[in-house]
């Protein structure tokens, strides 16, 4: 589980948000916009909160991420509630919950 959510948060923070795109469980949320997204630098994820639920097969976990958008140089940041479960078929940690909204 911990190396799962470092790599998503290592996708996150260098700016591979196709990467961190893979650790969508079954791509029912909306797809980002890759293209708008190159104007994204992200400045800081950090994890605030995280809890392990079903005997260890899920993890809740919020994040606060802090980004620059190219286009207006100021820096914002938001919560991303993050839901995580473990596909026991695929043995893969997988996100149920929205990619990030960069704004």
């Amino acid at each position: 589980m911990e190396e799962a959510l470092n790599r998503y948060g290592s996708a996150i923070r260098w700016g591979a948000f196709q990467k961190a795109w893979d650790f969508q469980a079954g791509k029912e949320n909306p797809m980002p916009d890759f293209n708008a997204l190159r104007n994204v630098k992200v400045t800081g994820y950090e994890s605030l909160f995280r809890k392990v639920q079903d005997e260890g097969n899920t993890v809740l976990q919020t994040v606060e991420i802090r980004y620059i958008n190219n286009d207006r140089l100021v820096e914002k940041s938001l919560t991303d509630e993050q839901k995580w479960h473990f596909d026991v078929e695929q043995k893969h940690w997988r996100l149920d919950s929205a990619f990030p909204q960069f704004e």
